[in-house]
């Protein structure tokens, strides 16, 4: 072999080894996205998010920002482009002493390596000292008059386009003024455009905001936790990506298509604009959400004028269409110290509270599903195990069938039922002898009603409540009239849409996605997560007791009878830390409600749940009837605007 070709070999290995690293280099460190002769825009309109009647919930706002890349610009250039800068834009950003003093040594480099003596030249070039300590006393020899003569503005402008990657675009300046905008675009400078960078925007505050979710900021990109997600996905490192609830599961129907630029000389040209992405239609009524908010806050304040009220500060309410799962208001207001409201609906899915009877419509399938109902009417009372005090219903209700104790809320049946369950017959003070099959057995029945699991509502960290862990024969009574395990307001509605329709749906917000041009891209599809696990006839003798308790029982008066509806009360007990010390030492009552309606053709659910309305004091026993309030004012809208 010839030397001249076996030189040709070594260069072309060569060119392939510098090709390749430079390729991985690129690709590794780089959160810009180049490609041949092109770059890509910061951002793009992400697609806007609507409800149900097209009123824009989330939207885009555009912001005037200059940028600057530095491709293959010199330190000396990015200087000089920031004294034309200068005379266009004030950053109002003050340079501290020592980015002072470097500013001053790249304008005047010549002048103050002159200043350097011999001796300390030698020390360098012989490496008797490193180049951060050569460098340090070079710049050491700048005075502080010099420093002083430093324009802060340019030295703020340079050091703003030093920052971060020299191949990562930086954002020198936001919300532009049009002329700034018009005369950085006519100085043509290299490395420098005018680009529009969107942010979100909220019409409606912070309603819902936490349920909207967030995006990304240019400087994040795609955040660590979820790079792996993305990058399979196709998307670059400088994404700005949804990061939490439907910016985040919605991400790739939202995301925009960022404008492309064309590298020419260090200039960039325009080739093609940004595109939006596509619209996501809610189903949630934006009218009827701040409605029921209105009403939350007003009834809560009412609430906080009456006795036992000190440790009430928060409502919820859900209402949705049973026989899909839409949801069409999620709201929560808790009051804050300050007598400010602040939004709760995205606790709805994860905050849980022991829900009491209304629960006893899944409770009370427990009988029916064993055959445990009574076949003659049984007389209300009491039940005293050995280990217990009297465990009674609220009141003495008399002779009741299911449906009667369902209507009146009997605590005395449903102690009876779980009884049964263990194969035995009620003695007082007898010993009952529950398991935790038992335990399993209530949870796994109560799970198909959509109580103590997931409801599948299209939201981050959705929560299935706390379950007991003590397995003895009160807590097993406890848990047939809901005063044990603890519960979701998004699970309760679960509940109820499942006795109503007679099939547990997969609860959504997303009722459709939309192309560009407003036309249907997809619609979310119906999914039925599980059905009662009793027959169509018990499940119809639980649904006219529903229907009694608003017609004549413990829920009358709290839907409009101008429909006629179904629904169940629920009040429960539990214990608080009314000091912080990590000790729960008062206890307080919850109340809860549930109702669907027309009742033979149901189209809506609510449900309300409202913690510690009431606390323990002996001087009064009042407590706030603000479940029914605020259901008598909602459903009337309700019934107005839908039926």
């Amino acid at each position: 072999m010839s030397h001249n070709n076996y030189m040709k070999k070594i260069l072309i290995i060569l060119l392939i080894f510098i090709t390749i690293s430079s390729y991985r280099l690129l690709s590794l460190k780089d959160k810009h996205t180049y490609q041949k002769g092109y770059i890509y825009g910061l951002t793009a309109p992400r697609g806007r998010i609507l409800d149900r009647n097209g009123k824009i919930l989330v939207n885009n706002i555009g912001v005037k920002s200059l940028v600057f890349n530095k491709l293959s610009i010199s330190t000396k250039e990015t200087m000089d482009i920031a004294r034309n800068l200068n005379d266009i834009i004030i950053l109002n950003l003050t340079s501290n002493k020592e980015a002072k003093r470097y500013c001053f040594y790249i304008e005047n480099d010549t002048l103050i390596n002159n200043r350097i003596g011999e001796e300390i030249k030698t020390k360098y070039k012989e490496r008797r000292i490193n180049k951060k300590e050569f460098n340090n006393y070079k710049y050491s020899l700048i005075t502080d008059e010099e420093i002083e003569s430093v324009n802060d503005n340019i030295c703020a402008l340079f050091n703003q386009m030093n920052n971060g990657y020299s191949y990562e675009d930086k954002i020198i300046k936001k919300n532009l003024t049009d002329d700034e905008y018009e005369k950085i675009n006519a100085a043509n400078l290299k490395g420098i455009r005018t680009d529009i960078t969107w942010e979100r925007f909220y019409p409606y505050g912070n309603t819902l905001r936490e349920v909207f979710g967030s995006v990304s900021t240019y400087k994040q990109g795609i955040p660590k936790e979820y790079k792996d997600k993305y990058l399979k996905m196709g998307y670059n490192l400088s994404d700005r990506v949804g990061i939490s609830n439907l910016e985040y599961i919605y991400d790739e129907y939202l995301k925009g298509e960022k404008a492309k630029y064309e590298i020419n000389d260090n200039h960039l040209k325009l080739i093609e604009k940004e595109e939006m992405g596509k619209d996501i239609v809610l189903n949630i009524d934006i009218d009827l959400q701040k409605y029921t908010e209105s009403v939350l806050e007003e009834e809560i304040k009412l609430a906080k004028k009456h006795p036992n009220s000190k440790y009430f500060d928060t409502s919820f309410v859900i209402i949705s269409n049973p026989n899909d799962g839409s949801i069409l208001t999620m709201a929560g207001r808790k009051l804050t110290n300050n007598g400010e409201f602040v939004d709760y609906s995205y606790e709805n899915i994860f905050n849980s509270y022991v829900a009491g009877s209304i629960v006893k419509g899944a409770t009370i399938s427990v009988g029916y599903k064993y055959d445990l109902i009574p076949q003659k009417k049984i007389l209300d009372g009491c039940v005293k195990l050995r280990t217990t005090k009297d465990k009674c219903s609220w009141k003495s209700l008399g002779y009741m069938d299911a449906k009667e104790a369902l209507r009146m809320s009997s605590n005395y049946y449903q102690y009876l039922l779980a009884i049964k369950l263990t194969g035995k017959k009620y003695t007082r003070g007898m010993n009952i002898g529950a398991t935790k099959e038992h335990f399993e057995i209530y949870r796994n029945i109560l799970k198909d009603y959509g109580l103590g699991t997931l409801s599948g509502i299209d939201l981050m960290n959705e929560g299935t409540g706390y379950k007991g862990t003590s397995i003895t024969d009160d807590q097993l009574l406890n848990m047939a009239i809901g005063q044990y395990d603890t519960y979701t307001p998004i699970s309760l509605t679960s509940y109820i849409n499942t006795i109503a329709t007679s099939k547990r749906n997969k609860l959504s917000l997303l009722n459709m996605v939309l192309n560009k041009d407003g036309s249907v891209y997809s619609k979310n599809k119906n999914e039925v997560l599980s059905t009662p696990p009793i027959n169509e006839t018990d499940l119809n003798e639980i649904r006219e007791g529903f229907r009694l308790v608003n017609y004549s029982g413990t829920g009358y008066g709290y839907v409009s009878n101008k429909v006629k509806s179904a629904g169940k009360t629920g009040t429960s007990e539990s214990f608080i830390d009314t000091n912080n010390d990590g000790i729960v030492d008062l206890k307080t009552v919850s109340t809860t409600y549930g109702t669907y309606f027309p009742y033979d053709n149901p189209k809506i659910s609510i449900v309300i749940v409202s913690p510690n309305i009431k606390y323990s004091n002996k001087n009064s026993e009042y407590k706030y009837p603000i479940n029914r309030k605020v259901i008598s004012k909602v459903s009337k809208e309700i019934i107005e605007k839908y039926l």
